[in-house]
């Protein structure tokens, strides 16, 4: 295959530079330490939001997955933050440009109008608004610069770094770094494809139309206008599901539309090719006219359907305190190879301490005392972090969608904190968790055929 000389020279240049850029950052942080500074979890967060992109989503990945970090790490990066400073729009026209304007149109014939202000900008894209000479207002999410050779880059500086690392924060060593750096590879790499995203969409709404599902929307994909670099979707309008009184506006109970949410999140668990898992405030809206729109499928899990049961009856275990039904569904989550050599009855009472010792840190430090709502959000991780612990302890290992999983039930138990504080989803009759409704039923008898 003949390489295309100026392109390759281009390629080197931005490698080279991304580099110096890393190691740039990397001084200074190095420096910091030197000076007296310790070396600690909060360090390395702020390094890496400092470096950006790669680092921003390795930060969000460690967040999200406590089996295989540190605790004081998971913790740490739960704020890492996927805001950025804006690109100009002189960037996002060339984009789009080298992307959609063939066979002579230029984007005037395609478009017509083009918002040049962003609505949103994250480390890999940025969304702008605009028109189609049909009338159809459409978003365009459109992928920055150089992203996937800044990732394959930071990716490959990672491997060498890592010993560097170990030396510096001894509780960040791993029995072995290759499989951790070649799963976030594959998550991040996955986000940069907006094709895959788009066939994401089209897999919930398909599974929306099966199952008869009229209360929530996903954007439309205009594929004429979508390209790996460039997603252009429907405009959705609508508000976040975050302030109650808003929601009110456009439905008559919020507690009603957490449900249906929750209703179809867990369907989709089951009777879709993948569930989304990264429903925050950011991308879960309810519509102007009442339903619920569910955004951006770029980071999406798939889970077997018997690991998911077996999930479910672990939450519903813990509700009712049964810790020898808690510790058979962890063992049957298929969360290790060697489920037989597990004792049961002993990990049945390593949790049932673990327990007693978070509800007495709990009474202790609320006596009396009102719990914000940044504490409350947090107990559930706190909860979460302390069964991976355990489960370690015993050679159990999560899934590797679990943690994708398990970060999507922190965002919902934020979102019924807020909107139906009386609302438990593992006992609340309006959430049918594990399909036991009609619809879903039916769905099932019609895809099993």
């Amino acid at each position: 295959m003949k390489i295309h000389r100026p392109h390759l020279l281009k390629h080197t240049l931005n490698v080279m530079n991304r580099i110096r850029q890393t190691a740039s950052v990397a001084g200074l942080s190095a420096f910091r330490v030197a000076t007296g500074e310790k070396p600690d979890a909060q360090l390395l967060k702020e390094t890496f939001e400092q470096l950006g992109t790669t680092y921003i989503k390795i930060g969000q990945f460690i967040a999200s997955t406590p089996s295989l970090f540190p605790r004081e790490y998971v913790e740490a990066f739960q704020s890492c933050l996927d805001q950025t400073t804006p690109l100009s729009y002189a960037y996002i026209e060339q984009v789009l440009t080298a992307e959609l304007a063939v066979y002579g149109q230029t984007l005037a014939d395609q478009f017509a109008y083009i918002d040049k202000e962003p609505l949103a900008s994250a480390s890999i894209a940025q969304v702008h608004a605009a028109r189609l000479h049909n009338g159809d207002e459409v978003v365009l999410k459109v992928q920055k610069p150089n992203v996937e050779t800044i990732m394959q880059t930071d990716l490959g500086v990672l491997h060498a770094v890592t010993k560097l690392l170990e030396i510096m924060m001894p509780s960040m060593k791993f029995a072995s770094i290759a499989p951790i750096i070649d799963e976030i590879r594959l998550r991040m790499l996955a986000e940069t494809d907006f094709i895959a995203e788009a066939q994401n969409i089209r897999d919930f709404q398909q599974f929306l139309a099966v199952s008869g599902n009229t209360r929530v929307i996903a954007p439309k994909v205009y594929d004429e206008f979508t390209t790996k670099r460039v997603l252009t979707m429907s405009r959705l309008r609508g508000i976040s599901m975050v302030d109650e009184t808003a929601m009110r506006q456009y439905c008559s109970d919020p507690a009603q539309v957490m449900a249906d949410t929750l209703n179809t999140w867990f369907a989709s668990l089951m009777l879709c090719n993948s569930f989304h898992a990264d429903l925050h405030a950011g991308n879960l809206m309810l519509l102007t006219d009442g339903r619920i729109g569910f955004l951006d499928f770029g980071i999406v899990g798939k889970l077997k359907a018997e690991s998911w049961r077996a999930c479910m009856g672990m939450m519903q275990a813990l509700q009712t305190n049964d810790y020898q039904a808690m510790a058979q569904h962890m063992i049957d989550m298929e969360m290790t190879h060697k489920n037989k050599q597990v004792d049961a009855s002993a990990l049945a009472e390593d949790l049932q301490r673990m327990m007693k010792t978070i509800m007495a840190e709990d009474i202790s430090f609320t006596n009396g005392v009102p719990i914000n709502v940044k504490e409350q959000a947090d107990e559930l991780n706190k909860m979460m972090l302390e069964i991976v612990d355990v489960g370690k302890r015993h050679g159990i290992h999560f899934p590797r969608d679990f943690a994708l999983l398990t970060k999507q039930l922190l965002y919902f138990d934020r979102f019924m904190r807020t909107l139906a504080p009386d609302m438990d989803m593992f006992s609340d009759n309006r959430v049918a968790m594990l399909g036991q409704n009609d619809s879903i039923a039916t769905t099932s008898k019609f895809i099993a055929s």
